[in-house]
């Protein structure tokens, strides 16, 4: 599978892939051109670009640049490097349009905004950690790194008072209420609800990451798994004690970046 942001690089012009689908092979096929050795020899090289656990907050130049074949056309063999910075420079065009908030050394997309304030979900991961010893969300080792992270201290020292708490409700998949809510963290997992209420503004990553919402709980049939993000936005479990990525958000007062002016 195609780690983001891949593309195509032809002679006088570089093709991103669509949000939502980096495969190589489907980009070539919208485009009408055949994914075979006579266009990979003449046409076209696939590449990709790859953020270190996908933090799009690193700048582009410092992004792995991968050439996702081995037979390349002659034009491309006699500049490489040149071709490498094309492609860097488009990435980093579609990055600057995507508007994302970059700070505290990620990119976070608003993927929510209501009454409490904007919901900013990070554009990456943290990287891959156990969940904990079991399913609730209250006293896991995910829940308590984040609680202790330096990074919610380098939010709390940008924006203060502007932070808004957040809000986990543990309901569980089958619908029992064991855990209750858990409340007052500055950075949290998504809910299930969350993800499924905010999908079509997530972006998908090329591994997958939890959520806080278990299978079920004790009164139920068990406190093992936890539901999960797959790959490619679906949702499925994993025992709590795999190792999965962690993508936390974290809520702000919606006026905050409105202009005096405005």
């Amino acid at each position: 599978m195609c780690s983001f942001k891949s593309g195509v690089i032809f002679k006088n012009r570089v093709v991103l892939a669509p949000d939502g689908n980096e495969s190589h092979s489907d980009l070539l096929e919208s485009l009408g051109i055949r994914d075979d050795y006579l266009s990979a020899s003449t046409l076209f090289v696939r590449v990709e670009l790859t953020p270190k656990n996908n933090n799009k907050a690193m700048p582009v130049q410092d992004w792995e640049y991968i050439v996702d074949q081995d037979i390349k056309p002659d034009w491309f063999k006699k500049d490489p490097d040149k071709y490498e910075q094309k492609f860097r420079m488009a990435v980093e065009e579609y990055i600057k349009a995507k508007n994302l908030l970059i700070c505290c050394g990620y990119a976070w997309i608003a993927i929510k905004e209501d009454e409490q304030g904007t919901y900013y979900l990070m554009d990456g991961t943290l990287g891959n950690f156990e969940f904990g010893e079991n399913n609730n969300y209250a006293n896991s080792k995910v829940r308590n790194m984040l609680n202790n992270s330096e990074l919610v201290k380098e939010l709390k020292m940008q924006f203060g008072n502007d932070l808004i708490p957040t809000k986990t409700n543990l309901l569980s998949l089958d619908g029992l209420d064991d855990y209750g809510e858990v409340s007052g963290d500055i950075l949290a997992i998504p809910t299930l609800d969350l993800y499924r209420d905010c999908r079509k503004n997530i972006s998908n990553l090329d591994q997958s990451w939890w959520l806080s919402t278990p299978d079920s709980t004790p009164s139920g049939y068990g406190s093992d798994d936890v539901q999960v993000v797959g790959s490619d936005g679906n949702v499925d479990c994993n025992w709590c004690v795999g190792y999965e990525a962690v993508r936390p958000f974290f809520i702000l007062k919606s006026s905050i970046f409105v202009s005096e002016n405005n």
